[in-house]
């Protein structure tokens, strides 16, 4: 009875074997995995790269090619093994993914939902690359593969914004940027990425593509529904399926938002530069139209202020003893354009304080030092030196708009950062020197405070324009009003409160009140602090309200 038992055993272990070689064998299309699960029946166990041999390719790219990867629509299945695999072959972080999975759906006729899996697209004119201060990016000669050099990285997040499929991730526990390589430590050896060896239904492969086909292909906008403007970095990835998806296919995500990272060190260092460039120009031409005193406060004020937001910004940075490689890539990186520029105007705004500052030191200073500066510090220098520092200081502040410009988000472009910018430097200029004049008890006062009341009202104005969109009209800068109205309700409620009593209530209460009077002063002070408390709120709002571009995510609960 044993005996038999036990050769029933083996026949129910032997007939599992037999059906799954049969079934196997009648098959005329294998998966990966299927092939991956007969070679172990055959008992032929190559190396694992042989595996997968017909998903990558056995040669390198030629001249004007470069890596892709390809991606079989009809093949995935959305089960994320490939997300799972390449978090565990590159060690990344809780929270920290370099693929994902997405989600489109809409309607032809009948339903369509489809998966997408995504990954850095190796793009033929990279964002990252293009963004990134401290040249902390490469795109292989041969390969087309864009690797981050973590070395070289100091922590900016600038490449977060710049991609507009938000493939680079930081990591908080190293202080910088990381992501996506194509695993080519493992091309190199002929062996298969991650993701591509982990899909169940070889779904993802690496292929080779023409550039110049690539380019022609993005620029006429072919590449996937619902995904950022191809023409912006000219992706390489290939999305194939047997039926051609309609364009006006949707996100799973294309209706929520979430509040964004405020970045409160580049609020605070963006709010207080631009303040400063504002307030010295100003605060000149007070100077040259008799202003004496206060003008001279306004204009030191300024130059101080900005030097403290300037050292904020390294407040940002993940590696901010590195913060001298800010500049590396000044020949295509506007934040690189714009470190240089502002390191240029610090010095030039710090000499002309010194026409105010260097007087009132003079008798603690040894007698060949004061005639050594009474020469350099020629009264006739400073106008020319008050010109040139505001000019380099507003090319500063438009390096500092075009930083954002490029980024292609909605809510960034054009205007929207333009006048906010243009906009915090006009009003906290004339409130600095409206605070400044009321204090010295300087003739004009009334003047300032009428300049100050209609910018603050065509700044204000120009941000509720926000909320005029619909959902018809423009959605993506209609989510961010939905965010201003919902998630980031308390911070728009005290932007525009504390803007206007800053900026339109106080500046009245300064006009009515007695000229030279203390009640003036306090108002004019008060102002002042308003006016930049609510442009810090602005900025606050300008990083958290933002909708990035990106990849097609899932549909939200």
């Amino acid at each position: 009875m044993t005996k038999d038992n036990s050769n029933l055993a083996t026949a129910d272990q032997a007939a599992p074997q037999d059906l799954i070689s049969a079934l196997l064998a009648e098959s005329q299309e294998l998966t990966a995995i299927e092939r991956f699960a007969k070679l172990h029946d055959d008992g032929d166990v190559p190396a694992q790269a042989k595996h997968y041999r017909d998903l990558i390719p056995l040669t390198q790219p030629a001249a004007g090619q470069q890596y892709a990867f390809e991606v079989d629509l009809d093949a995935c299945s959305g089960c994320k093994a490939c997300v799972s695999a390449c978090h565990h072959l590159n060690g990344l972080e809780t929270g920290e993914t370099w693929r994902s999975v997405g989600m489109l759906h809409g309607q032809n006729g009948l339903p369509i939902i489809q998966h997408v899996t995504t990954a850095c697209h190796h793009c033929v004119d990279p964002g990252c690359l293009k963004g990134c201060p401290t040249n902390a990016y490469e795109k292989d000669p041969v390969t087309g593969i864009v690797r981050h050099l973590d070395d070289q990285c100091f922590g900016c997040q600038y490449c977060t914004m710049a991609c507009p499929y938000e493939v680079p991730q930081y990591s908080h526990a190293k202080g910088i940027v990381r992501k996506c390589d194509m695993c080519h430590g493992r091309l190199a050896a002929g062996e298969a990425p991650a993701c591509v060896q982990a899909c169940p239904n070889g779904a993802i492969r690496i292929s080779i593509v023409d550039t110049l086909e690539t380019v022609e292909r993005t620029t006429q906008g072919v590449f996937l529904p619902a995904t950022p403007p191809a023409e912006l970095t000219n992706p390489t990835t290939i999305y194939r399926g047997q039926h051609k998806l309609p364009v006006d296919l949707q996100a799973g995500d294309s209706d929520t938002a979430k509040p964004q990272h405020a970045h409160l060190p580049l609020v605070i260092m963006l709010v207080l530069t631009q303040l400063s460039v504002g307030g010295l120009a100003v605060g000149a031409i007070a100077r040259w139209l008799g202003a004496g005193t206060a003008a001279e406060a306004a204009i030191v004020s300024a130059v101080v202020i900005g030097l403290l937001g300037l050292n904020a910004a390294t407040l940002h940075l993940g590696r901010p003893h590195l913060a001298f490689r800010a500049i590396l890539g000044w020949r295509h990186s506007w934040l690189s354009r714009e470190a240089l520029v502002f390191g240029v105007y610090a010095p030039l705004a710090l000499t002309v304080i010194a026409f105010t500052l260097v007087p009132l030191v003079a008798g603690w200073l040894p007698g060949f030092v004061n005639s050594l500066l009474a020469a350099v510090l020629q009264p006739a220098l400073r106008p020319i030196l008050e010109v040139t520092a505001a000019l380099v200081g507003a090319a500063g502040v438009y390096c500092s708009i075009r930083l954002y410009q490029f980024t292609g988000r909605k809510f960034w472009l054009g205007l929207r950062t333009l006048g906010k910018f243009a906009g915090t430097a006009v009003v906290t200029g004339l409130a600095l020197l409206l605070a400044t004049m009321t204090i010295f008890k300087t003739p004009g006062v009334s003047a300032v405070a009428s300049l100050l009341l209609p910018a603050m009202i065509v700044k204000l104005a120009y941000e509720l324009t926000l909320f005029r969109h619909t959902r018809v009209s423009n959605k993506v800068l209609w989510l961010s009003g939905q965010l201003m109205q919902q998630e980031l309700r308390t911070l728009a409620i005290i932007r525009f409160a504390i803007g206007a009593i800053g900026g339109i209530v106080l500046p009245i209460l300064v006009m009515v009140s007695p000229s030279g009077s203390v009640l003036s002063a306090m108002f004019a002070a008060a102002a002042f602090v308003c006016v930049t408390v609510g442009e810090l709120f602005e900025r606050a709002l300008f990083f958290s309200a933002v909708v990035p571009l990106k990849m097609p995510g899932g549909i939200k609960p």
